[in-house]
């Protein structure tokens, strides 16, 4: 699979996106939805690798892809969490369970512990990351029966999914008296991930005006959607979905995203994302918001996830290629908010 700078563009813009809802830009109440964003692209990411792997070597290598995931995010998760036990004591003294917390990080129940109890709470943006490691758990193991049928059945069969998933999350909304259900919960946030699978088997040749409508469809759900509110959830959430999957097809039309501190922004973004929203909710609890937690807590998080980029995460990636599989550049995690 073929490197592509472009995506590491867009997964700047999503990630900018999130910060500035986190750091409570004035106008950017709609930026949570720059995780929708991140489904899309990692959706469309894995079935790529895993399309890729299979059409080569005829199967799907499911457990060195568990292996691959995991050298790509724990180490940097780790050291997140070593440094929040350290610290969290004493920048949020009112919070008794970091321990806990931490283990439902660790383990990646993140996304059904906020659902429903509310945890944990500093480090509930981790609810995106466990959304994304079920998906990971699950789709190897679903592709290698969708890959058993016709192409074009694949595609129907990928597109139907995210149709069933959006469904649910509209009937988790119309029937579960407590917004935080369907936003959080692994099996109300499969659809983005699902749409991007489907465009990374489809492969479809992007249209002139996909870059224009994917970005109006973004910029709509952007400015129309409220947090917390139900239309949310339902039609401004697939309305980005399908910005984003617009977006993803045509990323290497879109000239802007090729520039390179949108891209090595791009690289770092699973580890800015890691660090930024204890930092903006110490941030905030010190009366410090808008453009100026923005500067702040965006700096010192994009410093944080440079030094492990450069450090644990690199000493965790293989050192040279396996002879059968190509190390994929784009073979990234969901970079995103809480």
């Amino acid at each position: 699979m073929q490197y592509s700078a472009a995506l590491d563009g867009l997964r700047s813009v999503a990630l900018l996106l999130v910060l500035c809802y986190h750091a409570r830009v004035p106008g950017m109440h709609g930026g949570f939805l720059g995780v929708d964003v991140f489904f899309v692209l990692s959706g469309y990411l894995i079935t790529r690798t895993l399309a890729a792997q299979h059409s080569e070597i005829g199967t799907i290598r499911i457990a060195h892809f568990y292996g691959r995931r995991l050298r790509r995010l724990y180490p940097a998760l780790l050291l997140l969490l070593f440094v929040y036990l350290l610290i969290a004591p004493h920048a949020f003294p009112s919070v008794r369970s970091h321990a806990r917390d931490a283990l439902l990080a660790a383990t990646y129940f993140s996304d059904y512990g906020f659902a429903f109890w509310r945890a944990p709470w500093v480090l509930q943006h981790t609810w995106s990351l466990s959304v994304e490691e079920h998906f990971y758990l699950l789709w190897p193991v679903v592709l290698t029966i969708i890959f058993k049928l016709p192409s074009h059945r694949q595609v129907q069969l990928v597109i139907g999914l995210a149709v069933i998933a959006t469904l649910w999350r509209w009937h988790v909304i119309y029937n579960v008296d407590a917004w935080h259900q369907p936003y959080f919960r692994f099996d109300t946030r499969l659809s983005g991930l699902l749409l991007g699978s489907a465009a990374a088997i489809l492969r479809p040749k992007a249209p002139r005006f996909a870059p224009l409508v994917g970005a109006a469809l973004l910029l709509a759900a952007l400015l129309g959607a409220a947090p917390k509110h139900p239309d949310a959830l339902m039609h401004w959430m697939a309305a980005a979905e399908l910005g984003a999957v617009m977006l993803v097809i045509a990323a290497d039309r879109i000239i802007v995203l090729t520039w390179p501190p949108l891209v090595w922004l791009g690289k770092l973004s699973y580890g800015v994302y890691l660090w930024h929203f204890p930092i903006m909710l110490w941030l905030r609890r010190q009366d410090i918001v808008g453009l100026e937690s923005l500067a702040l807590g965006g700096g010192i998080s994009i410093m944080l996830a440079a030094l492990s980029y450069y450090t644990v995460e690199a000493w965790a990636r293989p050192k040279r290629p396996t002879t059968d599989v190509k190390p994929d550049p784009n073979d990234s995690v969901i970079r995103d908010p809480a």
